[in-house]
């Protein structure tokens, strides 16, 4: 009977500290959808009350986008018609995916690329907040706090008119740079590579200058979006709601997909958290366990190599002399196994190489736990830099486009990957090389047992940081008092120009002064000697 009540008085417990959460997830790129998703399924898991609300941008990626399993409230809010008459239909467009294998993202181009993510982002927002029946039902729910990605203003609209206070923003990425202006804390170009960097933390002249260019492009571009936005949800929910300016920095925290341990050291306020690996499955349910196929095709030879490009951009529309490169690479290597994530069942290209098994669909992170794979070529996505980084594999990282170069350059400066510009696919001999130094070389596997180990004994777990924070601002947040006041300086006053510039004059002023007495001085000397002379 006293263990019966002990059960009862848990229970009652655990529910009285029960929060009421709403996670704001737009579904536009598996990858955002998944990380996101994990932070819902980690806090139901924890005993919340979460709903996963998901208002549909990329049709294509629909069915990709349902980021949670566990989380069983969660409302879709499917596109409308004027999304539905756009480019986008039942099936990527193959036109728009070719275009990110060629094209180099730069300051030249970025702000006119991301017009495309912006004018979607847009036309998903008016449809979404057009939704009174969605707003209603949301506004009955009570949440205690909110959830949101900073790639859009639109949720945080939203969330303000349902009269929500607390928030946390969660990014997905390592940063936003449009953002970090906004909430008051620094990003130093001369070292720190900004999100849609290409290089590493030693910069030249040159490179300095388009890091700050690229991230300035890309900024413009996203400020547009907001502004857009902003028009849409005070048009909808009431012309007198916050300006997303202050709507970000009003978050009670920033969670990050970021590691102080793996990635590139930067400056940051206290309110940004980080929570890098939050998304990656520690080793492998017995649920997870590999078929009996995969595990034959493991078993096939001495050493395995995954090879997959992620979700977004396919295998499919390769160039075809880059794909020619490939397969002959693939070929040198004939005791390796190239399991190869490829999404069309076309395999004729390949007809005579007999180490490629070919696949629509690989269970990466069972993979990447399994000691018969040997190593991993990625395209660089942050979700499987991180799977990668945790597992302790060697990779060979092949970046196709936004984000993709700088994750690239944050594992390889633990000098257990190599990072190959996608151009040089083309080249069989670079490949080779390539694959012969994180296949073979003992040094690209112990570097990164050396990162795995560190990052899974890291003192504070992703999970529990995320469980705590969250928990701490659901009691006791908003936290005004974390709001830094250099926000709102000027460039002249945060960069300490307006003293330099005062001590300059009151020194030019000085010097000028000394001078003149100097000056005065030596006139009447001479006024005097001449006078003696003609006495």
């Amino acid at each position: 009977m006293l263990y019966l009540q002990s059960i009862i008085f848990f229970c009652l417990l655990l529910y009285s500290n029960c929060l009421n959460i709403l996670v704001y997830a737009p579904a536009f790129a598996a990858s955002h959808s998944k990380f996101l998703g994990k932070l819902a399924d980690t806090l139901t898991e924890r005993g919340h009350n979460v709903t996963y609300l998901m208002p549909v941008v990329n049709i294509a990626k629909r069915d990709e986008c349902k980021g949670v399993k566990i989380t069983k409230d969660v409302v879709i809010v499917e596109a409308g018609e004027k999304m539905l008459s756009q480019k986008q239909a039942d099936t990527p467009n193959d036109e728009i995916l070719d275009v990110w294998w060629t094209v180099q993202m730069d300051s030249s181009n970025s702000r006119e690329i991301f017009q495309f993510f912006c004018s979607d982002m847009k036309i998903a927002c008016e449809n979404f907040l057009s939704r009174r029946d969605i707003f209603e039902d949301m506004k009955a729910r009570n949440f205690d706090l909110a959830i949101l990605e900073p790639v859009s203003a639109c949720g945080l609209g939203f969330v303000k008119a349902l009269g929500i206070e607390k928030t946390i923003l969660a990014s997905s990425s390592v940063f936003y740079d449009v953002i970090l202006p906004y909430i008051g804390e620094p990003l130093d170009y001369s070292y720190v590579p900004s999100g849609y960097s290409v290089t590493g933390q030693e910069l030249s002249l040159g490179e300095k200058f388009e890091n700050w260019m690229v991230s300035r492009e890309i900024s413009i571009a996203l400020e547009g979006l907001f502004d857009g936005e902003m028009e849409i949800y005070r048009r909808l929910l009431g012309h007198n709601l916050t300006n997303w300016r202050h709507l970000f920095p009003s978050a009670s925290i920033f969670f990050v997909n970021s590691n102080p341990f793996f990635d590139f050291p930067r400056p940051v306020l206290e309110k940004t958290v980080p929570i890098g690996g939050i998304s990656v499955n520690m080793g492998v349910r017995k649920e997870d366990m590999l078929t009996e196929e995969w595990e034959k095709v493991l078993n096939q030879r001495p050493h395995t190599m995954l090879v997959s490009f992620g979700t977004l951009v396919m295998s499919t529309h390769m160039p075809k002399k880059w794909r020619s490169g490939l397969l002959e690479a693939f070929k040198s290597f004939p005791n390796v196994t190239f399991i190869w994530k490829y999404e069309s069942d076309d395999h004729s290209f390949a007809n005579g190489i007999d180490n490629i098994y070919f696949s629509k669909w690989v269970p990466q992170n069972e993979l990447l736990n399994d000691n018969r794979l040997t190593a991993f070529l990625s395209h660089g996505g942050l979700g499987s830099i991180m799977e990668l980084a945790f597992s302790g594999k060697p990779a060979l990282i092949i970046p196709v486009f936004a984000d993709q170069t700088r994750n690239a350059n944050t594992l390889a400066r633990h000098r257990g990957a190599i990072c190959l510009h996608k151009s040089q696919m083309k080249n069989t001999e670079v490949l080779k090389k390539a694959f012969k130094s994180v296949l073979f070389d003992a040094s690209f596997k112990n570097n990164s047992l050396k990162l795995a180990a560190t990052l899974r004994n890291q003192p504070n777990k992703p999970k529990d940081t995320l469980i705590k924070y969250t928990e701490f601002v659901g009691e006791f947040g908003p936290f005004p008092q974390m709001d830094p006041y250099g926000r709102h300086l000027n460039v002249f006053q945060k960069s300490f120009i307006d003293i330099y510039t005062l001590i300059i004059v009151v020194s030019s002023i000085f010097v000028a002064l000394i001078f003149n007495v100097i000056a005065k001085l030596i006139q009447y000397f001479i006024k005097s000697k001449s006078s003696e002379k003609n006495d």
